[in-house]
């Protein structure tokens, strides 16, 4: 009988082992990717909402768009809650952009901006819930945008552009601009004295514009009690001086109002207004500021020229070096025979039946001005507290001597100046101020003011002469020939003809066809008296 041997068999223990080992390795992966990504912060719910938003423009009893009114309805999703979420409204017009972050309430129609919710008795925005917002600086005419945010997540929850329902939409002034030469594409500078030109780009969202609406008030013309202060219709029809039919331009200009010679220069910096409406009755408005500058004429145009607006500081008459002479009382007033004042002998002066001293004169206002008997040429001498005017004398006969009957007294009793009359009137140019009306020689021989007392004497001494211009002055811009029923009535003046006076004209019910009292000294020249 045999023994029997037994061994140990290790042939199984390598693959138990191994077993375990890949176990061992799986286990530990598997933990390092659990702790891994259980150290991932988990993510925040996304807010679930379903908006829906609205705008209606709000309108002044005259049809005049005032501001926006916006409603935003809570259609589905996640309530809203107040401590948490941010409305922000913003209104982009043109190159200005403004936006108003609103917190959730109840609606309070008393903040200066109104918002809040009008539904549910608690700030939280549920389903079904209306959210109102009104802004009395916005239009609807803006780009206007409703972005609501969850600040606790920092996200945009809704967000939505705001139209107006189609027929609730005003017109808009897409563009406004002045022109002072209306035959140049360029748009050019405004000129004082040189006319002008009103231009406004208008389009309307609903296609409903009237275009009989469109309107522009010039306000410089206030006060004046003429049609100008009125709103002036601006047209787009291709007649006169609107270029193109129905292109949306509308264009004013080619009137009494704004043609020569205005606009003035101090005008500049004034307001023109400007409104159009559709057929709905909306009615929209808006301004510009008309820039005016000082005229220029010849070289190019870069000579500068006394802007009208300073004459009535400079003095509307006006006399040059050059355009002062004196004749003999014995000779005609129309003689040849004339010497200088400057440096001029008395006994020149006093020979040939005295002095009758000659003043060319033109008026560079925009009134015509009336003289009377007042008007004088006043001697003031160096050496003594002595003053010797000579008034005005009336030109009667050219071709007889002075003296004998060729000049006479003014017309007009000294005693009672409010008897005016007059025998001269400055005319003006209201085309060109800078040229003037056409100029008048006045004649000063007379002692004393409406009597022909003439000659004075003189001595030898120095003496400065200035001119008193006395008299009235004519409503604005109209020319004598106008005044004397020669020419157009622009502003409907009454009483104007051959008889006219202007001191029956002080108090007319138009203020700008009123006359007024008018005065000027015009320091002039040194004579030398030897």
């Amino acid at each position: 009988m045999m023994k029997k041997k037994w061994r140990k068999d290790e042939r199984g223990v390598s693959e138990v082992v191994g077993t375990i080992l890949i176990l061992a390795m799986t286990v530990v992966l598997f933990a390092s990717i659990i702790l891994w990504v259980s150290s991932i912060p988990t993510p925040a719910a996304q807010t679930r909402l379903d908006m829906f938003g609205q705008m209606e423009p709000i309108y002044n009893p005259l049809g005049v768009e005032v501001g926006v009114n916006i409603t935003a309805v809570h259609q589905g999703g996640e309530a809203l809650q107040p401590f948490r979420t941010v409305i922000y409204v913003t209104s982009q017009r043109g190159a200005i952009s403004q936006t108003d972050a609103v917190l959730l309430h109840l609606y309070n129609g008393f903040l200066a901006t109104p918002s809040g919710l009008l539904d549910g008795s608690n700030s939280v925005w549920d389903i079904g819930e209306r959210w109102a917002y009104k802004n009395y600086a916005y239009r609807s005419t803006d780009t206007i945008t409703i972005t609501v945010v969850d600040t606790s997540k920092s996200t945009v929850v809704w967000n939505a552009l705001m139209t107006p329902p189609p027929g609730t939409r005003p017109p808009v002034f897409v563009d406004k601009w002045a022109d002072g030469i209306l035959t140049t594409d360029a748009v050019d500078p405004v000129q004082a004295t040189l006319g002008f030109y009103l231009f406004a780009r208008v389009a309307d969202p609903d296609n409903d514009l009237n275009p009989a609406s469109v309107y522009a008030t010039l306000t410089p013309w206030y006060g004046s009690g003429t049609p100008c202060q009125l709103p002036l219709q601006m047209r787009d029809d291709g007649a006169f001086p609107d270029r193109v039919a129905n292109d949306g331009v509308f264009t004013l200009g080619g009137n009494f109002c704004t043609n020569r010679p205005y606009p003035a220069l101090s005008w500049s910096g004034s307001i023109v207004l400007m409104n159009a409406t559709d057929r709905q009755g909306h009615q929209t408005t808006t301004r510009f500021v008309l820039n005016v500058v000082p005229p220029t004429t010849g070289g190019g145009g870069n000579q500068q020229t006394i802007p009208s607006a300073l004459w009535q500081y400079i003095g509307y008459i006006q006399i040059r070096t050059g355009e002062v002479w004196v004749s003999g009382l014995n000779d005609p007033y129309n003689t040849t025979a004339t010497y200088q004042p400057y440096r001029v002998t008395a006994g020149t002066l006093n020979g040939n039946g005295g002095a009758l001293f000659h003043f060319r004169m033109a008026n560079h206002g925009n009134t015509t001005i009336f003289l009377d008997g007042w008007t004088a040429a006043v001697f003031t001498s160096a050496s003594r507290a002595a003053v010797k005017p000579i008034y005005i004398a009336k030109p009667v006969n050219p071709i007889i001597p002075a003296n004998a009957g060729g000049i006479g007294a003014y017309p007009g009793i000294a005693t009672n100046p409010n008897d005016f009359q007059y025998a001269q009137a400055f005319d003006i140019d209201p085309t060109n101020q800078e040229k003037g009306g056409s100029p008048i020689v006045v004649l000063a021989a007379a002692q004393s003011p409406f009597r022909n007392d003439w000659p004075n004497n003189f001595r030898s001494e120095t003496l400065f002469i200035s001119l008193l211009v006395s008299g009235m002055a004519g409503p604005g811009n109209y020319t004598y020939s106008m005044l004397v029923g020669g020419g157009s009535n622009p502003l409907a003046c009454t009483g104007l003809g051959p008889a006219y006076n202007p001191i029956r004209h002080l108090n007319d019910a138009i203020v700008a066809c009123r006359s007024s009292w008018y005065a000027q000294v015009i320091p002039f020249i040194g004579m030398v008296v030897y």
